[in-house]
């Protein structure tokens, strides 16, 4: 049986982190986001809150998770 070890620098990251790491620049991020093109992580919040204004993030597990579903790879996470 193959083995496969991802080392994934975080579960969430900020749209700038996300750039930096995939060299992109922050508004490619922004408008990827904008269009469904990246899955997000939007955390708890009141619910008087507005949830356009809460700081959302790129949810780096998703990405991975949707590659290895493609790819036809089993990804068991620990």
């Amino acid at each position: 049986m193959t083995t496969l070890n991802l080392s994934i620098p975080a579960p969430i990251l900020t749209f700038e982190a996300y750039a930096q790491l995939t060299g992109e620049k922050t508004r490619d991020i922004i408008n990827a986001v904008a269009v469904g093109k990246l899955p997000v992580y939007i955390p708890p919040h009141p619910p008087t809150q507005n949830t356009a204004r809460v700081k959302k993030y790129i949810n780096v597990l998703a990405i991975y998770i949707a590659a290895a579903e493609s790819a036809n790879i089993e990804l068991n996470i620990a």
